[in-house]
């Protein structure tokens, strides 16, 4: 024990009171003094983590301490060092003296670790992240920021167990803002590049420190150094870290990248993202993109996923508009065509609709080129026993010199291919034929009334035989 333990110790004893009597000092903090004791009501070795005196007085500080203290009792997991008791006391001089009791672990922190050995091997420095990053699982499920994850402050127990330390910067959620605006708070080797601007502070800025932690690790040297502080931080904004060597795996190597992304929405959400990924590293496998960072993604660069959620906004967007009705005639077209109503088919859905309007049309043009044919037949004379008969006839009375007048029946066939006119037959005896005159709406007479002598075609008289149309020479009909 040297002259400041026992000045210290003769000093604080009788603030401390009875229930702990302190041994040595086995560390310093930025704001505190953390001393070895032995807890005599629970008889185990215990840490007390006292204010220092020059900081007392200040409230921000005070406030701050007593957080941590608050914040830490919540908190109980393997990786995380236990707290115990808090205690505030005025002293003789009229400031407080207030202390944290915490569990005291044997072991060393990781700075003295790497200090020793410089750099450790891949497969240990993995399980160190992983445990650390189980133990900012539990502090940031409860709302907490740690905000000053570096070596010193992981300590590493005789059996290998990574403990985090010092919440003398943590702060919930919830609570009132403990630093002044534009104040960094944290170690500049480690901080993150929000932390270093003076930014929200969330998770993800524990996510940075520790890979910052790992890059150091891995390599044995940090990523970024400078004269100042203020150059290293602005190194954490501005550069990239310098690529790890490739001894070390891609998995790792991609692992420790995503960590350090500058971007805070880019990274690891939280511890428990963080751990899932170490832990898919250590089994070989690569480290899963974080679900922040792939939904960005996926709104920035063109992507089957990115595609399908913007036709889902113009599906949405169509929908929002006023319902089409169609006219009959396209509800015709569309069912002898039968489209199908999905934007997006299946091939299953695709090869069905395809079959379908792939018969309907052979079924059409196989219907034109009959429908073609028989009224190509018909209009030649050769089916007329077998079809109806569609032609128009029109009747008129052409005066002669004869006694009985001769009765002229013009027949005309609409055909797409030829006109043709036919001639019926007379009968030999046209006294006892009505003689009807009947206009006709399609096809006017060909004979107009005022002439008095007009015959298209000759009146041919032929024995009474089955009624067969008598037609004038056709050309041959192509096909």
């Amino acid at each position: 024990m040297n002259n400041e333990d026992i000045t210290g110790l003769e000093r604080l004893q009788p603030l401390i009171g009875d229930d702990y009597r302190l041994q040595w000092i086995i560390g310093h903090g930025g704001m505190s003094t953390v001393w070895l004791a032995d807890d005599v009501v629970h008889d185990r070795e215990v840490a007390i983590k006292m204010l220092r005196p020059e900081f007392s007085d200040n409230r921000e500080f005070l406030d701050r301490f007593r957080g941590e203290a608050q914040s830490a009792a919540q908190i109980a997991s393997a990786n995380v060092i236990e707290t115990y008791d808090y205690r505030e006391i005025p002293d003789p001089a009229g400031h407080t003296f207030c202390f944290i009791v915490m569990e005291y672990v044997r072991g060393e922190t990781l700075a003295d670790l790497l200090a020793r050995e410089g750099s450790l091997p891949e497969d240990l420095a993995l399980d160190v992240m992983e445990q650390a990053a189980h133990g900012l699982s539990v502090i940031h499920g409860m709302g907490l920021v740690h905000r000053d994850i570096k070596p010193g402050n992981l300590l590493i127990t005789q059996n290998g167990q990574v403990k985090i330390t010092d919440f003398g910067i943590a702060k919930a959620a919830a609570a009132v803002p403990l630093t002044r605006t534009g104040m960094v708070v944290g170690t500049a080797q480690y901080v993150s590049p929000e932390q270093a601007q003076g930014h929200t502070v969330t998770a993800a800025s524990d996510v940075y420190s520790l890979g910052v932690v790992g890059y150091e690790m891995l390599s044995g040297r940090r990523p970024f150094s400078g004269d100042s502080t203020v150059s290293v931080a602005l190194a954490h904004i501005n550069q990239a870290p310098p690529a790890l060597s490739t001894r070390i795996s891609a998995q790792t190597r991609e692992l420790i990248g995503i960590a350090l992304r500058k971007d805070p929405s880019t990274r690891f959400a939280d511890g428990n993202e963080l751990s899932l990924a170490v832990a898919a590293v250590r089994s070989g496998a690569r480290p899963p993109q974080p679900a922040t960072a792939a939904l960005r993604a996926q709104s920035r660069e063109p992507s089957p996923t990115a595609s399908t959620q913007a036709l889902g906004a113009v599906t949405e967007a169509r929908t929002a508009q006023p319902e089409y009705v169609p006219t009959e005639a396209e509800r015709r077209r569309a069912a002898m065509i039968a489209p199908t109503r999905d934007p997006l088919p299946s091939r299953t859905q695709a090869r069905g609709g395809g079959s379908r309007l792939g018969w309907t049309l052979v079924i059409v043009i196989l219907l034109g080129i009959v429908s073609a044919l028989a009224w190509m037949l018909y209009s030649n004379g050769q089916l007329s026993t077998v079809l109806p008969s569609t032609t128009q006839q029109s009747t008129t009375v052409v005066p002669t010199t004869s006694e009985a007048p001769e009765v002229i029946t013009e027949t005309v066939t609409p055909s797409v291919l030829t006109e043709t006119r036919t001639v019926s037959r007379v009968p030999e005896t046209t006294s006892e034929i009505p003689v009807v005159e009947e206009p006709s709406p399609e096809v006017p007479s060909s004979v107009p009334p005022s002439v008095p002598e007009v015959v298209s075609s000759p009146v041919v008289s032929e024995p009474a035989s089955p009624s067969v149309p008598v037609s004038s020479p056709q050309p041959s009909q192509a096909g």
